[in-house]
């Protein structure tokens, strides 16, 4: 027990020291730094870099500990906050009203400008979920957590200083008298008999003239969505009413809050309504089809959200059933086992909701990727096919997207 409080005691006095701590850098380094890290509330996060170079201007011990790990600096690069932390996996650590967000034992939690905890989140700090919150502002924090199955896509909600979820007003406009009025779901004796569904809250306060159907997305998020959609027209989104959409939006945006929907690349909404999100798996467009789910049933829609194929499977189910993209005209379908988890009966479908035989096959692949390995196949006969082996007798064919063998390859 005396040596443990000794070594205590010594690495406490370790700490006291390193905190006079100047962090001496080349003058390119530290432009560097601080364009990428950027400052927040006069404190900087960045790695401790021990240049060599500089090592004399260091006292005997005083990058103990330190070197290679982040730490919070001064605008004079003095040392203020040890390495007692960890970065989040999803976003940069920034100081707002005193307050910054950090990674200890892979949990999320707000310390001070002293580097003492005082606000725990619970939430993961690296996880396949991606957590992430903003620096505090006006008392409160957006959280964003994960799902546990739709990778691309968060629960926000605020949270004041003690850790508390603010409730979120979310607004609807009502048509009355016939004024135009905003909705809330907070209080139960605020509802007004006539509407049946809402609760009158206020008068619209943002005159300004947007246009309709349309995402106010943050200047962050743009990036964000396209980097997570490469290549698509459609994107899903939650239509999120924070403070900047509730300024920049039109009011007859607003029963769009909170809910999911497809935009295109420029935000403009254009499928809104009729479908849900599946349990298992993210809805994504690919060659203009999207597997979501409706009264619980897995089907595609097609950009205009007009249903095209039914697959028969339960969206949300002890099975879990999933389904794929559309590639080269084909999708998979991968229906559950109620008995046993994680066991799947795969079946493959063309754009028309037809079942093909292509699983039939083993290292299916496009033929026009492989077609150099036969000497009995042209460019000209790969197109829109596939080449595979049988599964009982190992031979190569050429392959219709129906399934139909075209006829047997021969190896070179």
């Amino acid at each position: 027990m005396k040596r443990y409080l000794l070594l205590l005691t010594i690495i406490i006095g370790l700490f006291k020291i390193n905190a006079q701590v100047k962090l001496h850098l080349d003058s390119n380094l530290k432009a560097h730094y601080i364009k990428k890290y950027q400052f927040s509330e006069s404190l900087l996060c960045i790695p401790f870099y021990c240049d060599p170079f500089k090592s004399k201007l260091y006292k005997k011990n005083d990058t103990i500990g330190l070197c290679g790990k982040f730490v919070f600096v001064d605008t004079e690069f003095k040392l203020k906050i040890m390495p007692i932390f960890d970065l989040p996996c999803a976003f940069e650590p920034r100081f707002g009203e005193g307050l910054c967000a950090v990674n200890i034992k892979n949990e999320i939690v707000f310390i001070d400008t002293l580097g003492q905890i005082k606000l725990k989140t619970g939430l993961p700090a690296c996880s396949p979920q991606t957590n992430r919150v903003l620096p505090f502002k006006n008392g409160k924090s957006k959280v964003y957590k994960g799902s546990n199955t739709l990778k691309k896509y968060h629960t926000t909600y605020y949270i004041d200083k003690n850790g508390d979820k603010i409730k979120e007003e979310y607004f609807v406009k009502v048509v009355l008298n016939p004024k135009i009025l905003i909705a809330t779901i907070p209080k139960r004796e605020d509802i007004i008999k006539d509407t049946n569904t809402y609760y009158v809250k206020n008068e619209f306060i943002h005159s300004k003239n947007r246009l309709g159907n349309f995402y106010p997305a943050e200047p962050g998020q743009v990036q964000f969505y396209k980097n997570k959609n490469p290549g698509s027209n459609l994107f899903l989104i939650q239509f999120a009413c924070g403070d900047y959409q509730l300024e920049n939006m039109n009011e007859n945006d607003t029963p769009f809050c909170g809910k999911y929907l497809f935009v295109d690349s420029f935000f403009n909404v254009k499928i809104s309504k009729g479908f849900e999100i599946p349990c298992i798996f993210e809805p994504e467009f690919s060659e203009g089809l999207c597997a979501v789910s409706m009264n619980n049933e897995i089907v595609y829609i097609d950009t205009t959200g007009k249903v095209k194929i039914n697959t028969g499977l339960k969206a949300c189910s002890v099975e879990s059933n999933k389904v794929t993209t559309f590639q080269n005209g084909i999708a998979t379908l991968f229906q559950g086992d109620p008995k046993i988890k994680g066991i799947y009966q795969t079946i493959a479908i063309n754009t028309l909701g037809e079942r093909v035989k292509l699983l039939e096959f083993d290292d299916l692949a496009m033929a026009i990727e492989k077609f150099q390995l036969f000497e009995n196949l042209t460019e000209t006969e790969c197109i829109n096919n596939f080449v595979g082996k049988g599964k009982s007798n190992g031979y190569w064919f050429l392959i219709e997207k129906s399934g139909k063998v075209r006829k047997k390859l021969i190896l070179k």
